[in-house]
């Protein structure tokens, strides 16, 4: 990750969690995101090496993005990126001065 340059960090996305809100008219609930921060991102692909590498595993991986390291990036958070809700799956952080994580995130299923 040395080589990943700061000006391709040009989108946003958000990192929340899920609070069950009630339907006034109804009494449903229903699970609605609330974002707790806001951070820049770039878009991130895999080598051919680490394509080969996760081939066999069950994960389903939905979106790579390179961040700015950030302690606060956690597995038990969800992130919202172009509208669309996904469960941070992993992050693969990097130890250097000025570092930059790989999060790996997985859609989540409009059911639940």
């Amino acid at each position: 990750m040395k080589n990943y340059s700061l000006n391709r960090l040009n989108k946003r996305v958000q990192f929340g969690t899920v609070k069950s809100v009630q339907n006034p008219i109804n009494g449903t609930t229903k699970q609605q995101f609330v974002p707790l921060f806001t951070v820049w991102y770039g878009e991130y692909t895999l080598t051919v090496n680490n394509t080969i590498s996760l081939t066999g595993t069950t994960a389903t991986t939905d979106e790579l993005i390179a961040v700015r390291h950030d302690e606060r990036i956690t597995t038990a958070l969800l992130a919202l990126l172009d509208g669309v809700e996904y469960k941070v799956a992993g992050i693969s952080s990097d130890s250097e001065l000025n570092a930059y994580d790989v999060v790996t995130l997985t859609k989540v299923n409009g059911h639940g």
